[in-house]
């Protein structure tokens, strides 16, 4: 298993993806202050989304073109879905924000040999998973 987002497992025979591009963000607001550079004042945690760009080819074994309308049915509910990593690794709860898919090198009967797609995810708040905490790195350097 690769990830898992909610019950929907990623692997080669269902989607793989090629990488994982993850962009943070943190909110600040600046307070003016007299002939000085504003100060910034901490607002709270901004958006955290993921990026999971790949490619189908079913006849080959990678991937199934209808995992993307699973995952598509799971972005009509509007819910939030955990995703986790293969090695155990939580990432939050996050929705689907978008699905983009190219398809190409059709066969005579409309079927794409090729399926280029990106899933878009974004986090949202779910406090089941905000009160479980990353273990504590230990520094064993004494």
């Amino acid at each position: 298993m690769l990830m898992s987002l909610g019950q929907f497992i990623f692997k080669t025979s269902t989607l793989a993806f090629q990488e994982i591009q993850r962009q943070r963000a943190w909110n600040y607001a600046d307070n003016a202050v007299a002939f000085g550079r504003p100060k910034k004042q901490f607002t709270g945690a901004g958006a955290d989304t993921i990026t999971l760009p790949g490619l189908i080819y079913e006849e080959y074994g990678f991937g199934t073109r209808f995992a993307l309308d699973e995952l598509a049915s799971m972005a009509d509910t509007g819910q939030g879905y955990v995703l986790m990593d293969g090695s155990g690794y939580l990432y939050g709860v996050f929705v689907i924000d978008s699905i983009d898919e190219t398809k190409s090198i059709l066969m005579d009967n409309g079927v794409p040999r090729k399926i280029d797609y990106t899933l878009k995810l974004s986090r949202t708040d779910d406090e089941r998973i905000e009160n479980q905490a990353a273990p504590e790195m230990m520094d064993d350097s004494v």
